[in-house]
């Protein structure tokens, strides 16, 4: 009776601790596992430098977003990430962290745009030649189809208040102003402070991030040639569909693995018929 007893608790327990993993993992480790490798492409790419930041919605509540401590970019761990609310950028467990003071960038795009998933800003050299200039950043080579025929650019002027100081994205006016000028583009140029892209999930922004520093660099570059240059017109962009994140991700991710980890990666998510399915 015993022996039966014991054999009847082992089965249930197992059929149990079999349900229990089966459950779905959390979404949000995801989430927070990609901003910590978006921190790491990027600033081995040199988009990011001591500062400027990553962030990404939760794929859970789409009123939380996830953003690091204030700290250097290339030091992140999942450790450092922080949750706040996209209602008025604040952390709702700051756990005595400070939390970094351009938050609002972030918040406020996400207040504004359902559509967007992930926000990078950074302070790209190649992109603030062209923003204290009247020559506006245009799509050049073909990986950057994604931009719009101009690209915007936000002047801080504009949204600062008359006694106020400063050219940093420090509260929710300043953030909306950007977010406003921002509209429905995947990019804004930012007067003397670089840039801000965004993505519909942190891989789509990581790879924006850096084709919108190559594209700017392309361009000046052409515009030592000269100032006639051809840029790409509206049939030579492409949409969401037509370009694959991963194949660039994954080359820009393989560049921060060790050469064990480059062999454990699966092979078969490439080539695919719609590889944009791995985003």
């Amino acid at each position: 009776m015993i022996r039966n007893w014991i054999l009847a608790t082992l089965v249930l327990f197992g059929v149990a601790i079999g349900a229990h993993a089966q459950q779905p993992a959390d979404p949000d480790d995801a989430v927070k596992d990609q901003l910590v490798q978006a921190y790491k492409i990027l600033t081995n790419e040199g988009v990011l430098d001591g500062f400027g930041h990553v962030s990404a919605r939760s794929k859970k509540d789409p009123g939380i977003f996830y953003m690091p401590r204030a700290m250097p970019p290339s030091l992140v761990t999942r450790g450092d990430i922080l949750a706040l609310r996209v209602s008025d950028s604040q952390p709702i467990d700051p756990q005595g962290r400070k939390v970094n003071g351009e938050r609002y960038i972030h918040g406020e795009i996400y207040k504004a745009r359902p559509d967007v998933m992930a926000v990078i800003h950074s302070h790209s050299q190649s992109v603030i030649p062209l923003s204290l200039t009247h020559v506006p950043l245009k799509p050049v080579v073909a990986q950057a189809g994604f931009l719009p025929l101009i690209t915007p650019t936000f002047e801080i002027r504009d949204a600062r208040g008359k006694e106020e100081r400063g050219m940093q994205v420090t509260d929710e006016t300043r953030g909306a102003a950007l977010a406003r000028s921002l509209g429905s583009a995947p990019a804004i140029l930012m007067r003397g402070h670089g840039d801000t892209v965004v993505g519909h999930s942190v891989k789509q922004a990581v790879v924006f991030a850096v084709y919108v520093d190559v594209d700017a660099r392309m361009q000046t570059q052409a515009m030592l040639l000269s100032h006639d240059i051809v840029t790409m017109d509206s049939a030579e962009l492409f949409g969401e569909k037509e370009f694959d994140i991963n194949r660039p991700y994954e080359y820009m991710l393989s560049k921060t693995m060790t050469a064990e980890q480059k062999a454990a990666i699966d092979h078969s998510q490439f080539g695919l018929e719609q590889t944009q399915k791995k985003q």
